[in-house]
């Protein structure tokens, strides 16, 4: 997406099998806003915006953007 929109047109993206095949297509929208890192927090932030905006504003299509909440469930004693 940033390489197109900076003009670059040979860009290649490489894949294990066809392209969206793998399990990063199933789990599409899934940007959690809790992360380790201030450095992750702001990249998901960027990246939700340029999902829920920026794409929109730019092609005029709708891609279907919605935002949800999430559950995290504790899986040992510890997490409780």
């Amino acid at each position: 997406y940033h390489l197109a929109r900076m003009g670059m047109s040979n860009a290649v993206l490489l894949e294990r099998d066809r392209l969206t095949a793998g399990t990063t297509w199933h789990t599409a929208g899934l940007l959690w806003q809790l992360r380790p890192s201030d450095v992750e927090v702001e990249l998901l932030a960027h990246t939700r915006n340029v999902i829920s905006k920026d794409l929109e504003e730019e092609t005029g299509l709708h891609t279907g953007w919605i935002q949800n909440g999430g559950l995290f469930i504790a899986s040992n004693k510890q997490r409780l």
